[in-house]
């Protein structure tokens, strides 16, 4: 990762209280070791894990919630019951902000939205 964009990305990470960027933190060292080949940027805002200049997931938190954005609605419709029990706007994907995401859905979402990348390029 360039200097910069890890220098972008820690001061993001620092505006939230601590417990919220731990949860944070915690979250961009798992889509690192999912997707070593990325390069972490900030896009549209925040962090952001892109690929040969595609952006894959990003990531943020807010006052209420944290997010995941798979930058595309269709991979949270393919798992319309896994994150059932999570609150979602059309490109978000909301979790509390002191409980980490789960790893072994974030793992379902990066594989539906590589899937939904590879039906795209196809």
């Amino acid at each position: 990762m360039d200097p910069m964009s890890k220098a972008l990305i820690n001061a993001h990470l620092k505006a939230f209280p601590i417990e919220q960027r731990k949860v944070l933190q915690q979250l961009r060292e798992q889509i690192a070791a999912e997707l070593p080949e990325a390069k972490q940027v900030v896009k549209y805002g925040i962090p952001t894990f892109v690929i040969d200049g595609v952006p894959i997931i990003g990531f943020s938190g807010y006052k209420k919630h944290n997010s995941i954005f798979p930058y595309s609605g269709s991979v949270t419709s393919k798992l319309k019951t896994e994150l059932a029990a999570y609150e979602q706007t059309k490109g978000s994907i909301h979790f509390p902000v002191d409980k980490p995401f789960p790893k072994s859905l974030l793992k379902k979402v990066l594989k539906a939205k590589f899937e939904q990348l590879k039906e795209r390029h196809a």
